[in-house]
């Protein structure tokens, strides 16, 4: 005779945590979410990468021809990031140079706001007027903005007006204000 307080579905229920089929149900879950996860990670664009990385609060390195800079991303746009480094804040664009997460603090940050493109950033230093250095594949023009145009810059470097395409502009680096 069957004990009564003992139920059957127990016994399903402990082979179904630890028998070949739970086995193979853990196994099948984990391949799911792998490969969800690399799906998410598949249909990522730079800017959601830098939203990530900003988000964090994770310390980036990236190159721009001689130079290095490493800091924190603070904003995101369409078609660039401002990584704030000790003493200056730099405008990159997406696609130009490639991002490296150094370090990941505790926590994250919120964005600082801004422009949402590249040439918007631009036409701010236009207006304001403060001095610059762009950098380009081929080396750097230390000025201040004279025009943002239509696709190019008018950049006054104090001894030449130098006229430079906006899709040569890799970066806008300006000292970091305070400092």
């Amino acid at each position: 005779m069957e004990n009564p307080e003992h139920d059957p579905l127990e016994d399903l229920a402990r082979e179904m945590r630890l028998g070949e089929a739970a086995a193979e149900m853990r196994d099948e879950a984990s391949t799911a979410e792998r490969e969800t996860y690399q799906g998410r990670r598949r249909n990522r664009s730079l800017e959601d990468v830098g939203r990530v990385l900003a988000h964090r609060g994770d310390v980036v390195l990236t190159r721009l021809g001689d130079r290095s800079l490493q800091g924190e991303v603070v904003h995101v746009g369409s078609d660039y990031l401002t990584i704030e480094t000790a003493h200056s804040v730099a405008d990159v664009r997406l696609g130009s140079a490639v991002l490296k997460a150094v370090a990941r603090p505790e926590g994250g940050r919120d964005l600082v706001r801004g422009s949402v493109t590249l040439k918007a950033r631009l036409s701010e230093y236009e207006q304001t007027g403060e001095p610059v250095t762009l950098v380009l594949e081929d080396g750097e023009i230390d000025g201040r903005i004279l025009v943002v145009a239509v696709d190019h810059v008018l950049v006054d470097d104090q001894s030449n007006d130098l006229y430079v395409p906006l899709a040569m502009i890799q970066a806008a680096i300006r000292p970091r204000p305070g400092r």
